[in-house]
């Protein structure tokens, strides 16, 4: 289990740094192309690559928002629970986000292998194809799911220990 653990970690912090570099390139050329536009010559195709860097950019970060617990959530209902309750529906909250994000992951995987095998759709003035994002796509989500799994199965051992995980934002305050 620990391996498993190590593994997920690792590649979510590779996932994190290739989100952090795709947001400064996109700072760059955003910056560029505005410079560029001010002395009347507009770079082609600006708007089309920061949106398809842009889906790098939220495919790689979700992982990472959540091993970080960055999601948002709202415990209006939740939080009148008693801890071993709130405990119990994390454990069930996990399990929902692990089973949408891995059934996300696997249509987007048929998604971009369909495309890489028969009509290859690209973006309108550039032609760049978009089999390659329908593959980051599928990646980010299992990441995602596989971040959730390891919340689950930690939220699972603290719900049979009795323990009561104190969330992010009740630490820090």
């Amino acid at each position: 289990m620990n391996a498993l653990f190590t593994v997920v970690q690792s590649l979510t912090r590779v996932a994190k740094w290739i989100a952090l570099a795709t947001m400064s390139f996109m700072m760059l050329f955003i910056t560029i192309g505005v410079i560029g536009r001010a002395f009347g010559h507009p770079v082609l195709g600006d708007l089309e690559l920061v949106q398809t860097m842009m889906v790098v950019l939220i495919m790689f970060g979700l992982a990472y928002s959540q091993a970080e617990d960055a999601h948002i959530s709202i415990g209006l209902l939740v939080d009148r629970f008693s801890p071993r309750i709130q405990s119990l529906l994390d454990v069930i909250g996990y399990l929902l986000t692990v089973l949408i994000c891995f059934m996300i992951s696997w249509v987007f995987l048929g998604l971009g292998l369909e495309n890489l095998l028969g009509l290859v759709l690209t973006t309108d003035l550039l032609g760049i194809p978009l089999y390659p994002l329908q593959f980051i796509a599928a990646i980010g989500f299992f990441m995602w799911g596989m971040e959730a799994l390891l919340k689950m199965v930690l939220a699972i051992i603290h719900f049979k220990k009795g323990e009561i995980r104190k969330r992010k934002e009740e630490v820090s305050h």
